[in-house]
């Protein structure tokens, strides 16, 4: 017997190493965290489409079947001019809320069997939108799991992060995949393209973020950006500084993991990905001893770069203060998505 509703959750995440460079076949470490976006699917008996109902976006609205399908057709149609070099990435997606219609399309698609009652899909999020945590990731694979399982498929998790991954496409241009490991696995990764992903223990350390503010490009501007910019050898530091913090991570040593996410940090500013203010305010926690930086695809132009990771550092609310800035403190997720 189907259930009349069910919830998942996905946790987020942080990059500790390796953001741009993963995509250049270089190593990226990150780390799944406590900070949660639900989907809460159910049956409604009074409509013949799916009903949208996103808090975080302000967006309510049904749209039937059909309706899906032609919204389908029509991004796969603007990603295939985008691939083609007829128009940017930005101009995929109109609206932050068709990545979840199409998501359901897509689902809705693989089934292949007319669906005889209507669905509502209601998400909620605890993840900064846009801010570099994995928002995207987290709200496609916990809206698909709900819905999936609503509907009594009975997928690997393989299944899933392939779908998520095309689905994730239409807005970076070309997802790493890792974003989608790590909400959907939890815990903390070594990932590579085509290679194992590898588990691993992260120490027992306070994680810190403060958020900079919504960046006003978007990943996928900054994607395509840094392909100017990413030469061979500059993804090679940043593999060897990606490599510096698993082995810090491996030996629990939590001053050579400061250390590199430094470098790291050091390595985003010099691809042009980090804002002036933003590197003023890591400069700032540097001199108070904490390390710091950038966790997502951080901003090519404007004075945001969304979430900042801190590691370290007796004080930080002062100078986090001083800019204006809202901090948190974040602790491992090891459960991935999961029914709730």
């Amino acid at each position: 017997m189907q259930p009349a509703s069910l919830t998942a959750r996905a946790p987020a995440k942080l990059i500790l190493a390796g953001e741009h460079a993963v995509l250049y076949n270089q190593p990226a470490i990150a780390v799944a965290v406590n900070c949660y976006t639900q989907a809460t699917t159910s049956w409604r008996a009074d409509s013949e489409g799916v009903y949208f109902k996103l808090a975080d976006l302000s967006y309510a609205k049904s749209l039937t079947f059909q309706a899906l399908g032609k919204l389908k057709s029509k991004l796969q149609q603007e990603y295939g001019n985008f691939l083609r070099g007829n128009t940017s990435i930005s101009t995929v997606l109109k609206k932050p809320f068709e990545l979840l219609q199409y998501s359901v399309s897509n689902i809705l698609d693989v089934i292949n069997v007319p669906l005889q009652r209507g669905v509502e899909i209601a998400v909620d999020s605890q993840i900064p939108i846009g801010c570099g945590m994995g928002s995207s990731a987290a709200a496609v694979l916990s809206s698909v799991y709900s819905l999936c399982n609503l509907l009594g498929l009975d997928w690997e998790i393989e299944q899933y992060l392939s779908l998520a991954k095309k689905i994730e496409d239409l807005q970076h241009g070309k997802s790493s995949g890792v974003d989608l490991h790590l909400v959907a696995n939890g815990g903390c990764v070594r990932y590579q393209h085509d290679k194992q992903l590898e588990q691993r223990v992260f120490p027992n350390l306070k994680l810190t973020i403060v958020n900079t503010g919504k960046p006003q490009s978007t990943t996928g501007e900054c994607v395509t950006k840094v392909a100017d910019i990413m030469h061979a050898a500059k993804a090679r530091e940043f593999g060897v500084v990606a490599n510096a913090v698993d082995c810090a991570l491996q030996r629990q040593d939590n001053e050579a993991l400061q250390e590199a996410v430094q470098r790291n940090q050091r390595l985003l500013e010099s691809i042009q990905v980090v804002p002036s203010r933003v590197t003023n305010f890591i400069r700032d926690l540097e001199h108070i001893g904490a390390a710091a930086k950038v966790c997502g695809a951080g901003s090519i132009y404007g004075d945001n770069a969304g979430v900042v990771l801190v590691i370290g550092g007796q004080n930080i609310l002062p100078v986090v203060e001083n800019y204006g800035y809202q901090m948190q403190t974040v602790e491992v997720d090891n459960h991935g998505m999961q029914i709730i």
